[in-house]
């Protein structure tokens, strides 16, 4: 059986929304020169805060490019473009279950500055800080998942073809 991983930091009717389900989110990877776009999140998987790319949810019937432009848009104000996927991440730590999608992508416009998450009030936003970073810099934060702080670690290196990660604690 999975751990179950206990963290309050948001009221429940909020956390609600993460936990016991499957979510399925779309990632975008937006690398510049040197630097990846990486958000804050104060994550509902976490005891501290993260950083993480830009991203989120996907709605039914919501085909997940269509869902990464408009998650990118709420959280950055920038328009992407998806070029490719280059990874599908399962994470499975209960309660939390999620399929994620990330996108190499290309900004194609809009201004770069902290957006809001409609799924939370405006006092219990897990966005938190929303910066370009140079990967020289990204060895000693907290990054998530593993495989895209190793991809920082060898200065932004994007896998060739789409690969597939399992996290969980029973793997």
């Amino acid at each position: 059986m999975f751990k179950v991983n206990k963290i309050n930091r948001f009221n429940l009717s909020e956390q609600d929304i993460y936990i016991n389900k499957l979510r399925n989110r779309a990632c975008a990877v937006i690398v510049s020169d040197d630097w990846i776009l990486l958000a804050k999140h104060n994550s509902p998987t976490r005891k501290e805060p993260i950083w993480m790319p830009p991203g989120g949810g996907i709605e039914f019937g919501e085909p997940a490019k269509d869902a990464l432009i408009r998650e990118v848009k709420e959280e950055t104000g920038l328009i992407v473009e998806p070029t490719r996927l280059i990874w599908v991440h399962e994470y499975l730590d209960t309660p939390y279950h999620a399929i994620e999608f990330y996108f190499e992508c290309s900004i194609a416009g809009g201004a770069l500055k902290l957006g809001e998450d409609p799924e939370h009030s405006k006092d219990n936003q897990i966005l938190l800080d929303l910066k370009f970073i140079p990967f020289t810099d990204t060895s000693n934060l907290p990054i998530y998942p593993a495989f895209l702080k190793e991809s920082c670690k060898n200065s932004g290196k994007l896998p060739e073809n789409v690969v597939h990660v399992i996290t969980s604690p029973e793997v």
